[in-house]
Parts: C-alpha cells; structure tokens; sequence
C-alpha cells in the first residue's frame, strides 16, 4: 500500500509539471537565418516556386490552392505534410497573412493540432541574400500545449527542425539553375 501511494505521487507530480508546462509555455518561438550567393530575386522565386518546396521542407508532401487570388493576401491553401516514416499524412490549411515581393512574406497555418505562425523576411546583404525566419507555435488545448512545451523543453525539436530546413532552402537556392 506505501509503495502505491509513492507511485501516485510520483504520477501526480509528473503529469502536475506536464500540464504546468502548457500553461506557462503556451506558445514556441524560433527562428533560423541564412545568407545565400545569390541575388534576391532567385531567391525570392526560389522561396515561391512550389515545384521546390519538397526540397528543401521536411516532409512536405503537396500544396493544393483553395481561394481567393492566387499569391494575395487571404489567398488559402490546403498543405499535406508527413512528419516522419511510420507516421500518417496530416493537413493544414495556409492562409497567405502578408507579402511584399523580395521583402517577406508570411503565412498561417492551421491544423486540428496547432496554429502556426511564420514570417519569411528576405534583404540583399553583399550581393548576396540573407533569409531569416521567425516562427510561432501554439497547440490546440492544454495537451498539445503541454507536449509541445515539454519538446521544445528537452528536444528543441521545433528550432532543430527550422535551422534544417532553412539549411535545405539555402542550398535549393545556390543550386538553383531554372531561370525565373
């Protein structure tokens, strides 16, 4: 019976700091940034070219437009994405926030498990271009909340994750050669 109660303390305890963890780490910011050698443009139609996208996005599977003018703001699209082998596809809708042509652009996504939030900020620096990222993560209810918060914690998977994948789109763009 003594060593019930200590198990049931212990689960206590250890489910207490995991549903704390939600509540004070609600959402997840990160970023990543990159110069690459070339011009700002290339790298910009790079970024946009959705032929692409599964170069240099891990697990990106297809992008399928849903409404509004193609590239506006509003504009939303369905993205299917597999997180990993073994592991069933998942969708999110992107909703296109912002955009300025060779400036940034920003895009939300939502899915049953998360919103997410992403600027994409590009700036010619020695004739070059440098790509920086910033990322915001919030899960859907205090459990995703709480499991996202206990990766990032112990993993920082969610920053690991965005220096990979902007890594990829920064040698998409070097080695690009279609012309735009």
């Amino acid at each position: 019976m003594k060593l019930l109660k200590i198990l049931l303390s212990i689960l206590f305890i250890l489910l207490t700091f995991f549903f704390a963890m939600g509540f004070i780490k609600s959402k997840i910011a990160y970023g990543h940034e990159v110069i690459v050698n070339k011009p700002i443009s290339e790298a910009w139609s790079v970024l946009q070219d959705e032929t692409k996208m599964a170069d240099w996005l891990a697990g990106f599977k297809s992008i399928e437009h849903l409404s509004g003018d193609k590239g506006a703001v509003g504009s939303t699209y369905k993205v299917i994405v597999n997180p990993g082998e073994g592991q069933a596809d998942f969708e999110m809708i992107e909703t296109l926030k912002s955009i300025k042509e060779n400036d940034h652009i920003r895009l939300e996504l939502d899915s049953e498990m998360m919103l997410f939030d992403q600027t994409t900020r590009l700036e010619t620096v020695d004739g070059g271009t440098k790509i920086t990222t910033e990322s915001l993560v919030k899960g859907k209810g205090i459990m995703m909340r709480s499991m996202f918060a206990i990766m990032d914690l112990f993993t920082d998977s969610f920053t690991k994750q965005e220096v990979e994948n902007i890594e990829k789109l920064k040698v998409t763009i070097e080695s690009n050669t279609k012309q735009y």
